[in-house]
């Protein structure tokens, strides 16, 4: 969740359950934020336990939704099969490559990241910590799937690990806390004293580390792909 002069952000939504509902909804109340002061979802990619509830946050506090069209077009042909049911979710911008998302004095650059899903976003959004300026990098794509383009994931990491470079990033943030110890540095978020760092700012070299386990696992999957073919 992002605090903005336009109002809140908050970057996807967890599942599409009531559960999840409620744990964001609470979450909004503990930090004593107004929900109906939510202006916008921005959603990372089309699959369920990131769009989550967006359309019922958008009916009951206003917030427009932003998903690239492709996965606006895979959420609403997803088969039978699938683990999550096939929506029209009520998009209401399309992200585009490059943009930069403008909610009042922020804004969030978007970068197109095919790969995990075909119409996948990463985003680099400014930050601060203790009033010091920083640029945090979101990968959107995660893991790799059996959906999943392995080449396109590789191009897009190639792609944003530059654009990050061009930023400076010296922060991250991970679609699933799972990926970067993310609740553990919660946990100290909550409890940390002015002076002490804040553990998701980690430096533009401590980036650089951290995102190379994406770069490792689709090396994998290549290796393994050109093994199979030989």
């Amino acid at each position: 969740m992002l605090e903005t002069s336009q109002g809140l952000v908050l970057i996807d939504c967890m599942n599409p359950d009531q559960r999840c509902i409620d744990i964001i909804e609470q979450g909004f109340a503990d930090l004593g934020l107004d929900l109906h002061q939510l202006c916008a979802i921005v959603i990372s990619h089309g699959h369920g336990d990131h769009y989550g509830r967006a359309d019922y946050f958008k009916e009951k506090y206003g917030a427009k939704i932003y998903l690239s069209k492709i996965d606006y077009e895979l959420v609403k042909s997803f088969p039978e099969s699938a683990p999550w049911k096939a929506i029209d979710l009520p998009v209401d911008h399309f992200l585009v490559d490059g943009e930069e998302l403008e909610f009042g004095d922020t804004k969030i650059k978007a970068v197109f990241t095919p790969g995990h899903s075909e119409g996948c976003f990463s985003f680099i959004i400014p930050v601060t910590d203790e009033g010091r300026p920083h640029q945090a990098a979101l990968w959107g794509g995660s893991g790799i799937l059996r959906s999943s383009n392995v080449d396109d994931y590789y191009d897009s990491w190639m792609k944003f690990s530059r654009i990050c470079r061009e930023y400076h990033v010296y922060a991250e943030i991970a679609t699933h806390p799972c990926l970067d110890m993310g609740l553990q540095r919660l946990a100290i978020v909550r409890n940390i004293v002015d002076g002490v760092p804040n553990p998701f700012v980690i430096g533009e070299q401590g980036y650089q580390y951290y995102e190379q386990k994406f770069y490792q696992m689709v090396m994998k999957h290549k290796e393994k792909a050109s093994s199979q073919s030989h």
